[in-house]
């Protein structure tokens, strides 16, 4: 997309081709199922009604209308952002197993940093008032970690809460 910036509507200035290229690109987006002609035809019909009723989007660009070049330049914009939607759709189950993976390796971190760091006061707090109210033996947490009291509160509340997810099913 970079080099079209430098090739496509030399005429226009910085900011003129700038906007234009980010309406183009969601008025793309918006008729990405339509051809080029037509989503070229539907872009010219909306500058002209807006330009009828007063209020364009772009001033300038309804005298470009009569410009074939001008149109030319405009199809082939619109078909490089045509080919960008569908090179970003194809890629979308791959960035999405990325962003799986990168999830699985930003917990694993986690993780890996609670093994080596002691348990927090809260943390130690939390452990023995469960312990109490559930009425379960405490173990020694002298020598664990954040994570491994982490996962032992986690199993405690697990235990606890699955005779309420039976509801009434449970012993008879």
């Amino acid at each position: 997309m970079y080099y079209l910036k430098n090739t496509l509507f030399l005429n226009l200035t910085k900011n003129q081709k700038a906007s234009l290229f980010g309406f183009i690109k969601s008025f793309v987006k918006k008729y990405k199922d339509k051809t080029t002609d037509e989503i070229l035809d539907l872009y010219i019909e909306e500058e002209q009604y807006y330009h009828e009723v007063n209020n364009p989007h772009f001033e300038w660009v309804i005298p470009e209308f009569e410009n074939e070049k001008f149109l030319n330049e405009l199809k082939t914009l619109i078909n490089e952002n045509k080919k960008q939607l569908e090179l970003k759709e194809k890629q979308k189950p791959f960035l999405e197993k990325q962003k799986e993976l990168a999830k699985e390796q930003r917990k694993k971190a986690a993780e890996f940093k609670m093994s080596k760091e002691k348990p927090t006061k809260k943390q130690l707090y939390y452990y023995d008032k469960l312990c109490k109210q559930y009425k379960i033996e405490k173990e020694d947490t002298a020598e664990k970690s954040r994570l491994d009291l982490k996962n032992m509160i986690g199993k405690i509340l697990d235990e606890q809460q699955e005779p309420a997810k039976k509801g009434f099913d449970t012993d008879i």
